[in-house]
């Protein structure tokens, strides 16, 4: 099954994470970098920017105590309203009724999710439709959303001791084309941030 972008959500060890993954048919040839608190995921042909704009962007981005992962643009918006002061499910919800869909041949979703504490959130926007959701979570907890097929909040299996072990678990998902993934992990001083590119 192809689902496309993947946000996982998730807890272990009473520590909680962010994940995500690219999939993709039209631009398998990018790749995911550490820069600073974030994280970029770009086409290793800055060629292919002209063909489609919405490949490049940060996936995860760290604000404080929050972790945010998205596919796109909007999470530079999410990121700044809970730097604002915006609870996390009311900067997802408002950044994704802001920029709706991507304006695609796909019209594909938009996704996005955060963590803080022991409690994480999940969004979707979609063409004709919008999904918001605060999730508690317990130890071994996970749930993703995909920009294609699972688009609900649902339970999957994805955990790891460390931001590596859960960028390679969110890559290793059971869905077609996988090209990159990334992830945040909650530690003693901030979250750490991993990426897991096939060689």
């Amino acid at each position: 099954m192809y689902v496309g972008r993947i946000v996982v959500v998730g807890r272990t060890g009473g520590k909680s994470w962010a994940g995500y993954r690219v999939s993709s048919r039209s631009f398998p040839n990018r790749i995911a970098e550490v820069r600073g608190s974030s994280i970029l995921v770009s086409p290793l042909d800055p060629k292919d920017l002209a063909k489609n704009p919405y490949i490049a962007y940060n996936c995860v981005r760290i604000s404080g105590d929050v972790a945010v992962a998205s596919n796109g643009t909007q999470i530079d918006m999410i990121v700044e309203r809970v730097e604002d002061g915006s609870p996390p499910l009311d900067a997802i919800a408002l950044s994704l009724l802001a920029y709706g869909y991507e304006r695609d041949e796909l019209d594909t979703p938009r996704i996005a999710g955060a963590v803080y504490g022991s409690r994480a959130w999940l969004g979707i926007a979609m063409k004709d439709e919008f999904r918001f959701k605060e999730i508690p979570l317990k130890d071994n907890d996970a749930f993703m959303v995909a920009t294609y097929e699972k688009i609900g909040f649902e339970p999957v299996a994805v955990s790891g001791k460390n931001a590596s072990v859960v960028a390679k678990a969110a890559f290793d998902l059971p869905f077609e084309r996988p090209v990159c993934s990334a992830a945040a992990f909650q530690g003693d001083k901030g979250f750490e941030l991993a990426v897991y590119n096939p060689a």
